[in-house]
């Protein structure tokens, strides 16, 4: 099974990826790290991937919840970051850079439970990225697939958790016309022998 991780690194680091090797020049800012194509990679972070199957949530077949402006974000996020598989992307123990962590694959029950903490707005979305809520709805859909994303820490303004791959280790040809529509904005596609879907 093809591995590789959600890259994000700060100015003038260049990381590999599964799509390409990608000189990441931004900085973290106010409004979103700097990030390129997510993938995951257990033997470069050490973090076990959570790939394995799960029961639908039940929240996978409840209405989308209403427009909050403002979001009452959960600001537990001790909790919440205990729910998110963070990635080590340099390597040397930290997974927070700038005010941010980058996590690895979430299935449904696990996005579900982001939703329902009150952690993760239903509304947000990663630039032209689908609604937080949109993708969860995706990843309940096709058993398989998983979100990846990053988390704000609670001292910044922006704190949040916010999504911005689809990602699956295996796709047929159903997956594959599925997010070939799903994915028709996103800065990246990969759909070759996996799934990765990537707004920058």
């Amino acid at each position: 099974m093809r591995r590789s991780m959600n890259l994000a690194v700060s100015a003038g680091v260049a990381v590999a990826c599964g799509l390409a090797a990608v000189a990441v020049t931004a900085s973290l800012g106010p409004s979103a790290p700097a990030a390129g194509p997510a993938v995951v990679a257990e033997a470069v972070t050490g973090v076990p991937s959570s790939t394995s199957a799960s029961v639908r949530p039940a929240l996978c077949d409840a209405e989308r919840p209403a427009t909050r402006d403002p979001f009452p974000f959960n600001r537990d996020a001790a909790r919440r970051d205990r729910l998110l598989p963070f990635l080590d992307l340099l390597g040397n123990g930290e997974t927070f850079t700038g005010g941010a962590g980058f996590f690895g694959p979430v299935d449904a029950a696990g996005l579900a439970a982001l939703l329902d903490g009150k952690w993760l707005d239903p509304d947000d979305r990663q630039n032209a990225a689908p609604s937080a809520w949109d993708i969860f709805q995706f990843v309940c859909d096709h058993p398989g697939t998983y979100a990846q994303g990053y988390a704000v820490t609670p001292d910044r303004e922006d704190y949040r958790v916010s999504l911005e791959t689809v990602w699956a280790p295996a796709i047929d040809e159903a997956l594959r016309a599925d997010a070939s529509a799903f994915c028709a904005e996103a800065d990246a596609i990969e759909t070759s022998d996996h799934l990765e879907c990537f707004w920058d």
